[in-house]
């Protein structure tokens, strides 16, 4: 259904353990896990208001359970308002501790449990954290959704059930973690890392933004970061796509566009291999006027009217919006419809039918489907609101009320920096449900408040070719949480990083992870499914 995607796609394979000297291995102060089931967790031990917190289980694993032995636990955090959810977590303590926590995020509108038991993205080699000796936690954000609900952002009527999904849960259950981690092992984490993707990504660079103190390292992947200004540029295409008279653009449309593209720009990089990774390249090579019908109606599945090529461009475009969210953000980036988007299957299309309905159900864009949710619950705060009538510049105090709450824009992180945290953040070429170009501006923003060089000492960017929102022509692992423990505990650097392909068609190929605004250029010899047959280029 569509909030687990998010929770369980996106990229980021988590790697080998990082033990050397100092940091042996901790077992239990005690090993009665079930005690953990009478602890009842005050208030005041929490940072942020709620009325505590209360342990509802804690159990051993079962014997031969893949990530070994470990305490099981599972609880609430209790809402100050009665009407408002609890906040439901799972915190996993294995039996042999390497001294290291990683809080894990959610996806979607979160409201499903993240049991924090398995990595994100791994490789078929790598092992889970959790068996490594990470002490591994996540939460429901503070509401519970059916996978079967129409509307996962109804929760948000409630204030204190949005504060929390805004954020505020992170903190709440770092602070109790932290409580029944010190319960267990009598110490608390040398170390504690946050790994997100998609809204998870986004909860990360809240971390960073509004706890810096509580984090040695964040993995940000495709992070819905500014999600207001996101549902916003959302909202715009599906009045595009709905709007105007054959606008909208079939599958099968879609399909011949990107067939077109492909052939145009595959081999721009010096392989044709169902990856365009020189997109620059391609946006020159490739005009979308060329696929144009005859005289510019809608005369077949093998052109674009002129409506549909409309379309295109506002896909293609920048959106400003007249006024200021948090974080400064004024616009949003183009989305890659023609940087190789669609070129392979996507859960993230433009609908199956030219007419919406209202509300706008899974078989209408992805995009817009999304962007109603917002809309209709956490702006106007109206299930029965039309979201195609919406105006933004009509509503401007509320949208800058709710950007306030949710959204995690501010390149200030300087905290975070001084801490000694690093950054990784990642996306990929052809996500359609959150656009690359949406990463780059964010890291433009930390380019520009502390320049190349010092903001290399603590953050890298890296995009990942033909990879979408779990999805694309190469679905990519990256043991990237290995990498960020060795930089953070060891200072060694991140450098060479490599992907590899899990997708059921070209499972095991790889390619180098190239920092932006470098991309992988095969050198003309070598074997084309291995990392060391490229180089990261910059040339267009």
């Amino acid at each position: 259904m569509l909030l687990r995607w998010f929770s369980l796609v996106g990229l980021g394979a988590i790697g080998a353990a990082f033990f050397s000297a100092g940091h042996a291995a901790e077992k239990p102060s005690s090993p009665q896990c079930p005690s953990l089931a009478s602890l009842q967790i005050a208030s005041s031990r929490i940072s942020l208001p709620t009325r505590g917190a209360w342990i509802s289980s804690a159990a051993m694993s079962e014997p031969g359970d893949p990530n070994g032995a470990f305490c099981k636990v599972t609880g609430e955090i209790r809402p100050q308002d009665l009407r408002a959810s609890p906040i439901r977590f799972q915190i996993n303590l294995p039996a042999h501790w390497n001294r290291k926590a990683v809080h894990f995020g959610g996806g979607g509108y979160d409201g499903a449990l993240v049991n924090a038991l398995s990595g994100q993205f791994l490789g078929e080699h790598d092992a889970h954290p959790l068996s490594l000796g990470y002490v591994t936690f996540g939460s429901d954000s503070g509401h519970q959704t059916a996978p079967s609900d129409p509307n996962p952002a109804a929760f948000s009527l409630n204030s204190e059930d949005l504060v929390n999904f805004g954020g505020a849960q992170l903190k709440k259950v770092h602070d109790v973690a932290l409580v029944v981690v010190r319960q267990y092992y009598g110490a608390a984490p040398r170390r504690i890392y946050f790994y997100g993707n998609s809204q998870g990504g986004h909860e990360g660079l809240t971390a960073t933004q509004r706890w810096p103190q509580d984090y040695d390292g964040v993995v940000a992947i495709h992070p819905a970061y500014d999600l207001t200004a996101l549902q916003l540029s959302g909202l715009l295409l599906g009045q595009a796509l709905y709007d105007a008279p054959g606008a909208w653009i079939s599958p099968q449309k879609l399909s011949f566009l990107a067939s077109s593209i492909m052939r145009k720009c595959d081999e721009l990089d010096g392989l044709k291999d169902g990856i365009i990774s020189n997109t620059e390249a391609c946006h020159t090579a490739f005009s979308v006027e060329s696929l144009r019908c005859e005289d510019g109606n809608d005369t077949g599945e093998e052109c674009l009217s002129d409506a549909q090529i409309g379309t295109v461009h506002v896909f293609d475009s920048a959106i400003i919006f007249g006024f200021r969210l948090q974080g400064g953000v004024t616009g949003f980036a183009r989305w890659p419809l023609l940087d190789g988007a669609f070129a392979d299957f996507s859960r993230f299309g433009l609908g199956a039918k030219p007419i919406p309905d209202t509300p706008p159900g899974l078989k209408d864009a992805f995009i817009y489907f999304m962007a109603d949710q917002l809309v209709r619950f956490m702006v106007m705060r109206d299930p029965q609101y039309n979201s195609l009538r919406f105006e933004p510049g009509e509503h401007i105090p509320q949208l800058l009320r709710l950007s306030n709450v949710v959204d995690a824009s501010n390149p200030n992180l300087d905290a975070f920096r001084r801490r000694g945290g690093k950054l990784f953040l990642m996306h990929g070429t052809v996500d359609m449900a959150i656009p690359p170009g949406n990463t780059i501006a964010y890291y433009k923003s930390l380019e520009q408040r502390y320049g190349t060089v010092a903001l290399h000492s603590f953050a890298r960017f890296y995009v990942a070719p033909g990879f979408g929102h779990g999805d694309g022509s190469f679905v990519a692992s990256w043991n990237s949480l290995s990498a960020l423990d060795a930089w953070v505990d060891q200072g060694t650097e991140p450098s060479n990083q490599i992907i590899t392909d899990t997708s059921a068609t070209s499972s095991g190929r790889s390619r180098p992870l190239c920092e932006y605004p470098a991309w992988p250029k095969y050198l003309g010899a070598g074997d084309p499914n291995r990392a060391s047959s490229f180089r990261c280029a910059h040339e267009p």
